[in-house]
């Protein structure tokens, strides 16, 4: 019975031995496991960061493209480096005619706890791309003023809405959007139509000065500017009540109250309106300038553009 005893004792030594070995295995194991997770939840959040820099300096650098297209890969890098990203590890090219632009980035990753394993770091890489266009789609704030489509000259003084003995046919510039008469008209100066208009659709004209309504509509848009100092064409707040959403048409030479075609839409600083009796005559400005909405591919640039992720 001794030796029986002995056999036992060494075989559960053995035992004992081998679960020692084995655990030592597990905890080998779960812990490289460990220390991979925690270095790729690094990576994972150094791509998202890197990603989310590319995104901004490339919507930056596509509108840049509206107003300087030589500035352009000068403003992305600056994005990029502002968001923790070394210009000269990243890539920016401007093409399709200049209306798009790639960005590309690099950066190394240094490990921690995969050091232990024989990993230093890893490479993570991000692209993005926008583009500027046109804005063909517009979702608020449009006024009912109509111009025909011309070739613009920005800053220079337009007249937006004509004053009687001016127009064509009893039509001064003015839209009947979301309903007729005065009191819809100044609401839609004020307040702006918020329906969904785009390049295509067809705007019914209000005919008649409809002075009051303008002389009302328009002062309390210019009154509303509370900017110090007060806005002018050449330094104004992006966000100014004064300027205003209006629609370019194919033409105005309708007889009457009737339909006439979108072909695109224009921003419009407002310097005023005057004149006695049925005059009311709108003056001001178009803008090159950038703002939501849908983007699509016109002939005309009416200077209002808008800029998308597209990659």
């Amino acid at each position: 019975m001794g030796d029986n005893m002995h056999i036992l004792s060494e075989k559960l030594k053995d035992k004992n031995g081998s679960v020692i070995v084995f655990f030592a295995l597990c905890i080998t194991v779960l812990t490289g496991v460990c220390v991979l997770v925690i270095d790729y939840g690094i990576l994972v959040h150094k791509r998202i960061s890197l990603s989310n820099a590319v995104d901004a300096a490339a919507l930056a650098g596509a509108q840049e493209l509206i107003f300087d297209i030589s500035n352009a890969e000068l403003v992305a890098k600056s994005y990029l480096e502002a968001n923790g990203v070394v210009p000269s590890d990243a890539e920016v090219v401007v093409y399709d005619s200049d209306t798009k632009i790639r960005v590309t980035a690099k950066i190394d990753v240094n490990y921690y706890f995969a050091r232990v394993l024989g990993l230093d770091k890893g490479k993570v890489e991000a692209t993005a791309t926008a583009m500027c266009g046109p804005v063909i789609g517009v979702y608020e704030g449009i006024r009912p003023f109509a111009i025909e489509k011309q070739p613009l000259e920005f800053g220079e003084q337009y007249v937006l809405k004509e004053g009687g003995g001016e127009g064509s046919n009893g039509n001064y510039g003015a839209l009947a959007l979301s309903g007729r008469g005065g009191s819809t008209y100044v609401n839609n100066i004020i307040n702006g139509y918020n329906g969904h208009l785009r390049v295509g659709d067809y705007v019914e004209t209000e005919p008649g000065n409809m002075s009051g309504p303008t002389l009302q509509g328009i002062n309390t848009l210019i009154s509303r500017c509370d900017h110090i100092p007060q806005c002018t064409f050449d330094n104004y707040n992006s966000k100014c009540p004064r300027i205003i959403t209006v629609i370019m048409v194919d033409s105005l030479d309708v007889n009457g109250r009737n339909n006439v075609r979108i072909a695109g839409f224009a921003r419009f600083f407002l310097e005023g309106v005057a004149g006695l009796g049925n005059q009311s005559i709108v003056t001001g400005r178009f803008l090159k300038t950038v703002m939501s909405g849908e983007l699509g591919d016109i002939e005309e640039d009416f200077g209002l553009k808008g800029v998308k992720l597209i990659r």
